[in-house]
């Protein structure tokens, strides 16, 4: 791919040109026997002392620089590989540099062993501008916001629509899924994609929006059921027919409607009770409270709703995530090609994912598990307060059903360390070993449900007892509930709403 540059070298005697890397090496070995090669195939003539001491000096020189490139590529696999004392957090950072230093490095070995270093260096700076005009066209477009390149980068590779960009505002949800959007790939998983690590899914899965921007594969104006939540209720990582809505719905017999969205906090989910819920006439509401964003995502919801700027032609006001998402990092071309390239070169500079730990099977060599460090955050005073204003959304929706007639479950998931961690082997210096999970938050949830004199299913429990006997609950490399987890999440609601009597 270097010599592809176009690294031209010419016999300006002869006319001849010897082209890439291998034509540099080989004309300077004939070119320090002999001013006057004609062609390779006719010996060379006597030259001078002189002549053949600047030549073999053009020759060490190109070798001192084409070693010294190689110099950042060892450090950024050292590193990578944790090798070398440092964080893998550094690897990206020494991988662009070798990149660039490989560039400049070939150019300067071509200049050096050049008999005409002058007309080399032309050749040198003219590619280099050239390459930075097209780098500017393509990124052009991204300041622009004209293309997204996450999104084209995603459609070449296979991988589907982006999950972090397939929204569109809203003025009471501050942004919702795109109405009628269908797709079907294999895409990479949240820790996949967040640390470049390679594509694991085997098979495709299928994503199906209704016309509201919801995940039903069939319209739904009125259910028995309906699920709110995030991207747990959404269903992450999972095809249309495995989402815990779908499941539930086979085993009910009966219409389930999936109302969860990824980003969506309790504040959002008790807009989407009020609105797309109760428009459905259903017999049961079940309300999903994820422990590890949910508070996070509620405080994303206010800033939303307070921010003055920016905002939609509309007076929508632009959400943090939608921004985040939408924003030049994820636009850029040349960020995405970067990522790309990381991605291809993990087999020689390997990505890490930092948060870990080892997992054994029956009957199974260990394997590796990987998580986001949601355990990693203590509970503070911050916490506590956004832990009452999301019970404050639970109080107004569970009002809100009982005017109506509604039964209402709320259900408590657990984050993915949590219910591995004791099954799991953590290493040595694993950051890791200090995490704690919010050990109080369960027993609050447990508290309120009693104060409130509601309905609530934890499934804490029902998921360590499916690890210990090796069910994977969540994929080894993703943090949302694997098929098997969203069927146990299914079989768990059913029994406790059958238990209740909600359901004939």
């Amino acid at each position: 791919g270097l010599a592809g540059l176009g690294i031209h070298h010419y016999n300006f005697a002869s006319g001849t040109a010897l082209k890439g890397i291998g034509g540099i090496s080989l004309m300077s070995r004939f070119r320090c026997r002999g001013n006057n090669v004609s062609t390779f195939h006719a010996p060379p003539s006597s030259t001078s002392a002189g002549d053949a001491l600047a030549c073999r000096r053009r020759v060490a020189w190109g070798v001192i620089l084409a070693a010294g490139t190689l110099v950042p590529w060892i450090v950024a696999m050292l590193v990578a590989r944790e090798l070398l004392p440092g964080s893998v957090a550094l690897t990206n950072q020494i991988f662009a540099v070798a990149l660039i230093a490989t560039y400049v490095g070939v150019w300067a070995v071509a200049i050096v062993v050049s008999r005409n270093s002058r007309v080399m260096g032309l050749r040198a700076a003219a590619t280099t501008l050239t390459m930075v005009a097209v780098l500017l066209i393509l990124e052009l477009p991204a300041g622009l916001k004209w293309v997204h390149w996450t999104i084209v980068f995603r459609s070449w590779l296979g991988e589907g629509v982006d999950y972090g960009t397939a929204y569109v505002l809203d003025k009471e949800l501050g942004f919702r899924r795109i109405p009628n959007l269908r797709w079907t790939a294999r895409p990479t998983s949240d820790i996949e994609q967040a640390y470049g690590l390679p594509r694991s899914l085997r098979h495709t899965i299928t994503f199906t929006y209704d016309r509201w921007g919801y995940r039903n594969p069939t319209e739904l104006q009125r259910a028995d059921v309906v699920l709110i939540g995030d991207s747990y209720v959404e269903g992450w990582y999972v095809s249309d027919e495995q989402t815990v809505a779908s499941r539930l719905a086979a085993r009910l017999g009966r219409p389930v409607a999936n109302l969860g969205v990824a980003g969506y906090g309790t504040m959002q989910e008790l807009r989407v009770l009020q609105g797309d819920a109760l428009r459905r006439s259903p017999r049961v509401v079940v309300w999903f409270f994820f422990e590890g964003n949910d508070l996070y995502d509620d405080q994303h919801f206010e800033n939303t709703l307070l921010a003055t700027a920016p905002r939609a032609e509309d007076g929508t006001p632009h959400p943090e995530g939608f921004a985040r998402d939408h924003g030049w990092a994820r636009r850029s071309f040349v960020l995405n090609a970067f990522r790309l390239i990381r991605r291809v070169s993990h087999p020689v500079v390997p990505n890490r994912a930092p948060y870990w730990a080892l997992l054994s099977r029956p009957g199974e060599s260990a394997e590796r598990i990987y998580f986001f460090d949601y355990a990693g955050v203590p509970w503070t005073e911050f916490e506590e307060e956004r832990w009452g204003k999301a019970k404050i959304s639970f109080e107004k929706g569970i009002g809100l059903a009982r005017d109506h007639g509604i039964a209402l479950l709320l259900v408590y998931i657990p984050i993915k360390f949590r219910v591995y961690r004791e099954v799991i082997q953590l290493p040595l210096g694993s950051p890791l070993h200090q995490w704690n999970a919010w050990a109080a938050l369960p027993g609050k949830f447990s508290e309120f449900c009693a104060a409130a004199s509601v309905a609530c299913l934890n499934l804490t429990d029902p998921f360590q007892r499916a690890v210990r006997d090796g069910v994977a609950v969540y994929p080894l490399t993703d943090t949302h509930l694997s098929p098997e987890g969203n069927a146990l999440a299914a079989e768990e609601i059913d029994a406790r709403i059958r238990k209740l009597g909600w359901v004939p």
